[in-house]
């Protein structure tokens, strides 16, 4: 039987076209929610908002970068053109580089940052606004399991996923009285594009790190991202939740 928690429901989900933002998109789209989606691959997310309004889903595209305010800014403006009001955001668009902090180059700190916590301060910021001067909403933030405990080689990815659960709790709180509820998941590593592309001696110790013995796929984070922004979490507020095979468990 379909669920349709997310009927009539406009969402933003940022970084869409590929891996757990894909998912996401999938997902929330068999829902019943309206959709408009952002990337930096213009062509992934033109055949993503293809396949999905071929299956009936009213979706809007607008390609670009997070990191950019002017890209953040027409993307809300677009959702809120066409559908009249913004009642989720899933702020997913990241990038990671694995490596040491010697490792690592003052350039790939500041592509990091700007994507995965400037992207998502601007995200919200804009989420914030549409949901408060209408009747509220929900936000769900992509963090880590690096960006709630530490690891090796996340000397820059990890301190970036420790601004999404930082800013996850202090929005949280800033804005249960106005009716936005803003939570995050923090995914162990799940089997995305991104990941799979990365040298196998760097995933096969962090697969053997996970209790599960595997990795994880994007359609499991989805689902919890799913329940944290539809109205069956509506006393959830300011959590983190791993969605991570009992990495932090132990």
């Amino acid at each position: 039987m379909t669920v349709n928690r997310f009927e009539d429901k406009v969402v933003v989900i940022t970084g869409a076209a590929k891996g757990i933002g894909r998912a996401t998109a999938q997902l929330f789209a068999e829902e019943g929610a309206r959709l408009v989606l952002g990337d930096l691959d213009s062509e992934a997310l033109d055949d993503l908002c293809d396949a999905l309004r071929s299956e009936g889903c009213e979706v809007v595209g607008v390609a670009g970068d997070v990191a950019e305010e002017s890209c953040v800014a027409e993307t809300f403006r677009r959702g809120l053109a066409e559908f009249g009001r913004i009642d989720v955001l899933v702020a997913n668009a990241g990038v990671i580089v694995p490596g040491g902090i010697l490792d690592l180059e003052v350039a790939d700190w500041d592509r990091i940052m700007n994507i995965d916590a400037r992207g998502m301060f601007l995200s919200c910021q804009y989420a914030v606004r549409a949901m408060s001067a209408g009747a509220g909403g929900s936000i769900v933030c992509l963090s880590s399991i690096s960006g709630v405990a530490g690891q090796s080689r996340q000397a820059a990815y990890g301190p970036a996923k420790f601004v999404a659960s930082g800013l996850t709790k202090h929005l949280a709180v800033e804005w249960a009285n106005h009716g936005i509820r803003v939570n995050a998941v923090a995914p162990g590593t799940i089997a995305t594009e991104a990941v799979l592309a990365l040298p196998d001696n760097y995933v096969e110790p962090l697969r053997q790190a996970h209790p599960v013995q595997r990795l994880g796929e994007p359609r499991e984070v989805a689902e919890a991202i799913a329940f944290l922004a539809s109205d069956q979490a509506s006393f959830i507020t300011g959590v983190v939740l791993p969605v991570d095979g009992g990495y932090l468990a132990q």
